[in-house]
Formats: C-alpha cells, sequence, structure tokens
C-alpha cells in the first residue's frame, strides 16, 4: 500500500489549480472496515501560501496532526496552522453506532457529514477509499479508478475542480448502468430490485443536460451519476445525485426532481453558494426546473398561484425572514421563503427583461464565478452587466424586506364618456419600496388585452381609456408579482393547516388521541384540542379549525354536516365563513390503521383542498376552484334570447313533471306569478302525481291549524288567526287564497316550511350564540355556511339594506338567511323521506331558489335527489335557474284598507296617522282613536284587523267600533278603492298601514 498511497500523493501535486479553493490541496485516503463499522483515515494537506484553517472534527476519534494528539477541548472544530508548501499529516478514527446519519455496514455505507477533518473552505480534494470487495463506491469525481487486492479493493476518485465537501456511498447491492451524453459519462446506480428505471432515468438525464446546455452553458462536469439512496433524502453534489429508494418509482421523479437535480450541477454545485450572504441556489434552480416544467405544460401560472398560496399558509409575521437570510430548507416557511419567493423573484427579472437577456445574465453569472463562492451581489452584477439597469432598488425588496405586495382595489367605475368608456379604479398598496409594474388585463366581448400600469406610492388613480366596455378587469391575472392573494383567489388547502401557529381541533374525548396523531402526521405540534360543546359561533370567528368526524355536531352546526365518507381516510378544506383569514379541515378517520397507512404521506399534500385515502392508496386530489387575478370589475355579457325558440309554460310543464322535487318561485305580490304556480299544480294533479306543495308562506309551528283547515275542520277565518299569517307574513292573503283552496279541494298536503320567524328575527339582530337553550334546540340539525357565493350575494344585499332594517352585523345576517333556508330544506326533505311515494312543489321567493344556493342546495345535500327550478321575472343569466318564466301583468283582487297608520302594543291598536282621501279619513277616524271591532269582529292585534278586513268587499259599507278618550263609539266606514305607498309591516311596536 505505501506505493499506491505515494502515487496517490504525486497526483494531487500535479492537478492544476482552478478557481479560489485551489490554495488548498487534500488527499484523502480510508479505510474501511465494514464488519466493525470502523474507518480509519489519513489525510494530506498542502498550502500554496501560509494559512491558517478550521477543520471539522465531529465524530472523529484518536486525531493527530504530524504524529501529535490534537485536544479539541469538547468543540467541533481544530485549527490547523500551515506553512506553504509544506504538507502537514492528519490521522483519525471514526466508530459508526447508529446515531449519525452516516451509515457503514456490510451491505450499504453512506458517509454525508462528520467522517474527515473537513476545511472551512472550497479546497482541492483526492479521495482514495479502500473497502471490501463486492461493495461498489461513488463520490464526487471527474474520474474513477479501481484496484484490486486480496479481498478488498481501492477506488480513487479524482476531481480537478475545488470542492466544499466530500460525500461516500457505496452498496454491494448497486448495479451500474452506463451511457454517454456526448463526451459526458451518464451513470446510474442503482439497487438491483431498481436496475430496470436505469434506461428512463439515462434518457431523461440526457434531455435534462441537453436542454440546459442550450440555454446557459456547457454541461461543468465529465460525468453525471443517478445514485440510489437507502434513505428517503435526495440532494446533488457535483457530478453526482442521491435519489431516496422510496421515491425513485414515483413517476414525477424522472418528470421533475431529476432535472431539478441536474441544473444544480450549474447552480450550487460548480457555481457555489456563498452561504454566509444567503442561498439563491434553491429558488433559481426551482425557477428553471420545477417552474419552467409546469410552464411547458401551460401550468406555469397555476405554479406561480400555488407558490402565493403556500407563502400565505406557511409565513406569517412572526416567522418571516428577509429572503436574503435563507440559507437552507429546514421547515415549510423556509421552504416557501427560499424556494418560491425567490423563484418569483427571478421570475420577476424574467418578465421585466425578457428571456433572452434573462438567460444572458444567467451565463455571465455561470462563466464568472464557476468553481468559487457566489453570492447574491453576483447575481445583481450580473442582470446589472446585461441589462446596463442599476437593480439595487430590486434586489433590496425582494432580499431585505420581509412583507410582500398587498394590493387593494378601490371604487372601480365604468362610464361611457363622450363615447369613450373609461375605466377608473384606486389602489391601495402596502409594502411597495419600488416603483412596480402591476399588469391589468381587460376581457371585453371582443376579447382581451393587457396593460401594464405604473405606481410608485402607497395611493394610486388608475384611468384607463377602452375601445368598449369590460366584461371582466383583473389584476397580476398571471401571478408575474409576488403579492398577497385577495380572498376569492385563495382556496382553502390543507398547507393552511399546516401552516397555522395553533389551530384548535373539535373532537370528542373518545377519539382525541387519535387525532392528536393526525396533527403530528401534518407536522401540527402545537393545537388546541376542545370538545364540541365548548365550540360557540363566538370562537369560530376566531379560530383555524380541525372538525373530528363528519358526525361531529360542529359540522352539522358550521358545514351541513353529511355523510360519513366510505374511504378510510378523508380530507376537506373549507374557507371559514365568518373570517377570510382562517380555514376548516373536515376529517374523517376511520380508525388507527387507516392513519397509520398515509401518516408519512400526509405532509406532503398541502397543496390540495380535497383528499381520499383508502388502506394507504390515494382515490381522489381536488384542489378548490378559485378566480385567477386580483378582481377590478366583473360584468357578465349580454346575454341574447332568440324569441322564436322560446318555450312557453305549458311547453316545459311535462318536463317539470320529470322531477320529483320542483322549485317555483315567485315574487309575493305578483298575481301572476301565483297563478303560473297554480298551473304546475293542476298539471301535477290532472297527470295523476301524488304530490305535497311547501310553502315559505307558513311556519312550521302551526302546521297543526294549517293540517285542521285543509281537513275542513276549522273555517277559513279561524285558520287565518291561528296559523298567525298577517301576523307572519305582510302580503294579501288573496294573492295565496286560490292555491290553497285548490289544495284544500284536491286534497294536496300543504307544508309549512319556514321556521318561527321570531328566531330568525332574533339570530339577525343578536346571532346564534345569543339564543337561548331553548331556542337552539328549534334549529336545522343542520347548517351550511360554506357558499362563498350565496355569502358574497348577502353581503351586497347587506351594504345596501342592512342598516334601513337596524341590522348591525352581517355575520348574523348571514346566520339568520342560513336558518331560514336549512329550515326549510329540512322540512322539505322530512316530508320526502316522511311520503317517499311523493312529490314535492316548492313555492318560495325568488332570493330562495336563485342559483341554487338557498333551499335547492341544502335539500339536494340531505336527499341527493334532482330537482328543477323555475324563476318567475328574474335576471336571464347562466346557472339562475333551469327556467325563467317572463309573464305578463295579472290583476287580482286585493283586501280593502283604511288607509291608516297603526301602533300595537299590548292587545291595543292605536291610529298614529289617518291619510289624506282614505276611507277612515272619510268616516271621520281620528290619530290617537283605538280600533275595537270591525265588521263585526273584535279587533286587538293588526292580525285581527288584516283578517276582518280580508272577508270585506271594497265598495262595502261596515261598522267600525273605536274607541276616543276612553269614549267607545260606533261608526260606518265606506270601503272604497284606496293605495298606500308602503305596504303592511306586521311587528310589534312598528307602524302599519291597513
Amino acid at each position: 500500500m505505501k506505493i499506491y498511497t505515494w502515487i496517490f500523493w504525486i497526483l494531487l501535486l500535479v492537478i492544476p489549480s482552478s478557481g479560489s479553493g485551489a490554495g488548498l490541496k487534500y488527499a484523502l485516503n480510508i479505510q474501511i472496515d465494514a464488519r466493525q463499522q470502523e474507518i480509519k483515515g489519513a489525510a494530506t494537506l498542502i498550502s500554496d501560501e501560509n494559512r491558517t484553517v478550521s477543520l471539522s472534527s465531529k465524530g472523529l476519534s484518536g486525531l493527530q496532526v504530524d504524529g501529535h494528539a490534537v485536544d479539541t477541548n469538547g468543540d467541533d472544530h481544530f485549527i490547523l496552522r500551515l506553512v506553504g508548501g509544506r504538507k502537514s499529516l492528519i490521522s483519525y478514527k471514526v466508530s459508526l453506532d447508529g446515531s449519525t446519519q452516516n451509515i457503514v455496514n456490510q451491505r450499504h455505507i453512506l458517509l454525508m457529514n462528520g467522517w474527515y477533518p473537513q476545511p472551512d473552505m472550497l479546497t482541492e480534494y483526492v479521495l482514495s477509499v479502500t473497502l471490501p470487495s463486492g461493495f461498489t463506491a461513488v463520490s464526487e469525481a471527474d474520474r474513477v479508478s479501481v484496484t484490486h487486492h486480496d479481498d478488498q479493493q481501492t477506488y480513487l476518485f479524482e476531481f480537478r475542480h475545488p470542492l466544499n465537501a466530500l460525500h461516500l456511498v457505496a452498496s454491494t447491492e448497486f448495479v451500474v448502468t452506463k451511457a454517454k451524453h456526448r463526451d459526458v459519462d451518464i451513470e446510474t446506480y442503482f439497487f438491483k430490485e431498481d436496475v430496470d428505471l436505469a434506461k428512463t432515468y439515462i434518457e431523461y438525464a440526457q434531455k435534462y443536460i441537453a436542454m440546459y446546455e442550450e440555454m446557459l452553458t456547457a454541461y461543468p462536469y465529465r460525468r453525471f451519476a443517478i445514485v440510489e439512496n437507502i434513505f428517503p433524502s435526495g440532494s446533488a453534489m457535483p457530478t453526482m445525485t442521491l435519489l431516496g429508494r422510496q421515491i425513485i418509482r414515483l413517476p414525477f421523479i424522472v418528470k421533475t426532481s431529476l432535472g431539478h437535480e441536474i441544473l444544480h450541477q450549474w447552480f450550487g454545485t460548480s457555481v457555489y453558494v456563498d452561504r454566509a450572504h444567503g442561498n439563491w441556489s434553491e429558488g433559481l434552480t426551482t425557477y428553471l426546473s420545477d417552474h419552467l416544467y409546469a410552464d411547458l405544460e401551460n401550468r406555469g401560472q397555476a405554479y406561480r398561484k400555488q407558490i402565493l398560496i403556500n407563502y400565505e399558509a406557511y409565513v406569517d409575521k412572526t416567522s418571516a425572514i428577509p429572503a436574503g437570510d435563507f440559507t437552507a430548507r429546514r421547515n415549510k416557511t423556509e421552504s416557501a421563503i427560499g424556494y418560491g419567493k425567490i423563484a418569483m423573484l427571478f421570475h420577476g427579472l424574467k418578465e421585466r427583461y425578457g428571456e433572452e437577456r434573462f438567460l444572458t445574465a444567467l451565463r455571465e453569472f455561470i462563466r464568472r464565478n464557476r468553481f468559487r463562492e457566489a453570492s447574491w451581489h453576483d447575481i445583481q452584477r450580473a442582470f446589472e452587466r446585461t441589462t446596463g439597469e442599476k437593480l439595487y432598488a430590486y434586489f433590496d425588496a425582494g432580499l431585505n424586506r420581509t412583507g410582500i405586495a398587498d394590493i387593494a382595489v378601490v371604487d372601480p367605475l365604468v362610464e361611457v364618456v363622450m363615447g369613450q368608456t373609461h375605466l377608473t379604479f384606486g389602489l391601495s398598496l402596502k409594502n411597495i419600496p419600488h416603483p412596480l409594474r402591476i399588469p391589468v388585463t381587460i376581457y371585453t366581448a371582443s376579447g382581451k388585452s393587457h396593460r401594464l400600469v405604473e405606481v410608485d406610492t402607497p395611493k394610486e388613480e388608475v384611468r384607463l381609456l377602452l375601445d368598449e366596455p369590460p366584461t371582466r378587469v383583473a389584476i397580476d391575472e398571471e401571478y408575474s408579482m409576488m403579492r398577497t392573494l385577495h380572498e376569492d383567489e385563495r382556496p382553502p388547502v390543507l398547507a393552511d393547516i399546516m401552516g397555522s401557529e395553533h389551530p384548535t381541533v373539535v373532537v370528542t374525548s373518545a377519539k382525541k388521541v387519535l387525532y392528536r396523531d393526525f396533527m403530528r402526521a401534518l407536522g401540527v405540534e402545537h393545537a388546541t384540542f376542545i370538545t364540541p360543546d365548548e365550540m360557540s359561533f363566538g370562537k369560530i370567528k376566531k379560530e383555524t379549525l380541525v372538525i373530528a368526524g363528519y358526525d361531529n355536531p360542529v359540522a352539522n352546526m358550521l358545514l351541513g354536516g353529511g355523510k360519513i365518507p366510505e374511504e378510510g381516510v378523508r380530507l376537506k378544506m373549507h374557507a371559514n365563513p365568518f373570517n377570510s383569514a382562517k380555514r376548516v379541515l373536515l376529517v374523517h378517520l376511520r380508525n388507527r390503521e387507516q392513519l397509520k397507512a398515509v401518516a408519512r404521506k400526509l405532509s406532503h399534500y398541502g397543496n390540495y383542498s380535497e383528499l381520499a385515502f383508502s388502506d394507504g392508496e390515494m382515490s381522489l386530489k381536488e384542489i378548490d376552484h378559485t378566480p385567477d387575478g386580483i378582481p377590478v370589475v366583473v360584468r357578465p355579457e349580454t346575454i341574447a334570447v332568440k324569441p322564436e325558440k322560446m318555450s312557453t309554460l305549458d311547453e316545459i310543464l311535462d318536463h317539470l313533471l320529470t322531477y320529483r322535487i320542483i322549485f317555483v318561485g315567485e315574487q309575493h305580490d305578483k298575481h301572476a306569478h301565483h297563478n303560473n304556480q297554480l298551473r304546475i299544480i293542476k298539471k301535477l294533479v290532472d297527470s295523476g302525481v301524488r304530490f305535497g306543495v311547501g310553502m315559505e308562506m307558513f311556519q312550521k309551528p302551526y302546521q297543526k291549524s294549517i293540517d285542521a283547515y285543509m281537513a275542513g275542520k276549522i273555517d277559513e277565518s279561524s285558520f287565518l288567526k291561528q296559523s298567525e299569517y298577517y301576523l307572519k307574513w305582510r302580503y294579501d292573503y288573496n294573492l295565496y287564497k286560490p292555491l290553497v283552496d285548490y289544495l284544500k279541494q284536491n286534497r294536496i298536503p300543504l307544508v309549512a316550511l319556514n321556521i318561527e320567524g321570531n328566531l330568525s328575527r332574533k339570530v339577525a339582530r343578536e346571532g346564534i350564540e345569543n339564543l337561548s337553550d331553548r331556542e337552539k334546540k328549534l334549529l336545522p340539525v343542520q347548517l351550511d355556511f360554506t357558499d362563498g357565493d350565496y355569502r358574497d350575494d348577502l353581503r351586497a344585499v347587506f351594504s345596501l339594506h342592512g342598516q334601513q332594517t337596524e341590522l348591525k352585523k352581517f355575520d348574523h345576517f348571514l346566520q339568520a338567511q342560513v336558518l331560514w333556508d336549512e329550515g326549510m330544506a329540512e322540512t322539505a326533505y322530512r316530508f320526502l323521506s316522511d311520503h317517499p311515494g311523493k312529490s314535492l312543489v316548492i313555492l318560495a321567493g325568488n332570493g330562495h331558489i336563485r342559483k341554487r344556493y338557498g333551499i335547492p342546495a341544502r335539500l339536494s345535500r340531505r336527499t341527493r335527489e334532482p330537482s328543477v327550478v323555475v324563476l318567475q321575472d328574474d335576471e336571464i343569466s347562466p346557472g339562475m335557474a333551469d327556467y325563467v318564466l317572463l309573464t305578463s301583468e295579472l290583476k287580482g283582487e286585493k283586501s280593502p284598507v283604511l288607509g291608516v297608520a297603526l301602533e300595537e302594543n299590548d292587545k291595543v291598536l292605536t291610529i298614529k296617522s289617518v291619510s289624506d282621501q282614505s276611507p277612515a279619513k272619510s268616516a271621520g277616524l281620528k290619530e290617537g282613536d283605538v280600533i275595537r271591532k270591525m265588521a263585526g269582529e273584535t279587533v286587538k292585534t293588526v292580525a285581527d284587523l288584516k283578517v276582518a278586513l280580508f272577508f270585506c268587499k271594497t265598495g262595502e259599507t261596515y261598522p267600525i267600533g273605536i274607541e276616543r278618550k276612553g269614549q267607545v263609539m260606533d261608526k260606518e266606514i265606506t270601503l272604497f278603492p284606496f293605495s298606500h305607498m308602503s305596504p303592511f309591516f306586521g311587528k310589534h311596536g312598528q307602524k302599519a298601514n291597513p
């Protein structure tokens, strides 16, 4: 061995110097005893000048320098002072006990860190490894030679460039496959069971090297080895990459990860990273590999959007670091910054200067920094040389600030002025340290166009002249900027839970341990666990939630519950309906075995909104669709309807009959609408369909009174009083009488759909959390708050009318509307369940069935049955309904009115004012009069008066009893035609106008 060692040392001396590490040459000779798990090493160092070198000593024992023992005093490093031209000899041992990432056994050898005295500078190495015969070894090298002797073999790895570290991998199970790309040797070191993959990996490697040589510069080395690793980790080193055996068969590895590691041969392993000044390599490599591959498949926009989604999921004010401080990925926060945010920095440069100048700058960077450590400053200088522009502000903003751009649109307006379309909107900008070019996409009937808006102040007003009115305008639709996402753009994804600082898990005590293990599988160590009984709407508004089980009461209260999934594991993300910054995860775990089968996989699926697994095998993965870009203007395209192809109601009736559930909308005060509803009902009767009719106008607590009337047990007057029709519903009963009469005559069940009005009224003002325990028991079992379109449309209504109706909080208004629609859906569901042989016609206001997200979607969630939706005199646009009926006006009978404003208090009905030229005025009624009787009927409430007037005829004269200043008086009133400006609103303490 002495002769071989002498040759080894001479070889080191004759290697020509190159790069910034050429001043230190290092000959390392190790002998590996696989049986004893030991390494004996001898290192020879020579410097071209006097210098002091710090070398690592962690994991090393028996350290000697030039025959003298080294005392490290417990430190992980020791100092070596080298004299120029004079060699120093270091000897040491390593004993491996399995406590480090280094492995030495009789099948596998993996030496990554802490297995030799490593200098703290770039160094030129020659590595000699003696190990038992039967091993195949690989390390950083341009040239490899092997010498066999007895039962051992010695590998000599030659590398003519400086390195920042050495690594060694060897195995008795490697099968080596070799090929070439021009003058580059391409090799695979795969385990025997995976050798069939070698051809595919080599073909992909050849394609990647050819692609990057065309984009950048020639491949920097003479060799590239793809080495299978016994661990799941993967990493790139000069001339080689490690890929874990657990992932090497995954089909996406050759399509993405392999190219990423090959690109590192340019960025990171030939141009080294000056980590003292940040790590640029991972973000740049991500941009020119993973992002590029997505872009080639027309998925670049989606990839960049996912970068922004991940950033918002994993990075907050407390965890954010400047991108310039990123050195390595230790967690998902650092990944979102060091890979994602830095990739977007490079994308901004390419967008700004174009692909050719972008690549020219990178070639300039590579040529000037090969085999030396390069920093962000070197990248900036390369781009400045290429573009001729000073880029300090751009790099300072991207690297030294933790915040990202936050852009909000204010007061958008489209108007036509002097025949020219003007689009005006304000921009409110945060974290904008330098002038920005904000891309704006404009959609019109003629197509789409793009504009760039220059902004340099926190408040900007944008004015654009357009050729025609836009149908949609969005900012940064292609995601070319590193910015916060508008809440409409951001889908709820599992990463939102994984990146949450302290989520709340709602789980029963019996399942707490199982769901604690689930949270750990997601990588979430800090979570608060509470029982369903401890949850309230107040907490929902503040927290990111994990709801354990589809049968969890909180899932019913917030997400509408649902059927327990058949899969072993199912995850469904939702936006928190009461806090756009928070998320809700609904989880189904059948048992502990199903969780164990997916535990190692789950943290890799942060990009998805819904996942399902059975026995560890995935059966579903989906991302919720969200619109792209910050919305500025959304104007639906003009709809064209061809009258000749329009159908009449009669022509669609047969189609309606094919559904078990038929929704027919209305504007409550339109006689024509109720006539159309009656025509549909008559068609069902004529066709022999057995069915019931559910009506929004009646409330569930009064079903018995309705049933009694329909069965002929009480008269119409008693029905109106006992059902509290006029107390609960403000519209003239003449509008509904023909319908109810027909149902009664034909023995068709009339179902009171609506919940108790006082309950929804209280919720609208105080919220569900302030209901009493008795009142909460009256709520529907399931409440679903997750529909974003439903919420957005209600928010628009609230913003217009909330204050007028004394409503203070939108959250409470939303709760009341959901309660209203869910209550009607639940009642309808119970009728259908109790009468499996019957259909159901549901009569409700257009707003409750429009776009299906009111009653129809909530009933469908319960029944899983299709339905048909018919609106009347509503907007015609895609998705509004199955049919929209356009009606002609139909006059109908109305109950006569007195022409007074009333106040009802404690069963006393007082006239507050009398309208001029009204029947009351003609009869001599005055302000302050108390009405006691009307047409012989005792009157104590507005509802009593309404019932009495319903049975009166316009043009007839009737007795009316009043009390004036304590004196009872009998008068007569002639009910001639009279119209009010405002309708009756039946509420205690409110004015009414009968």
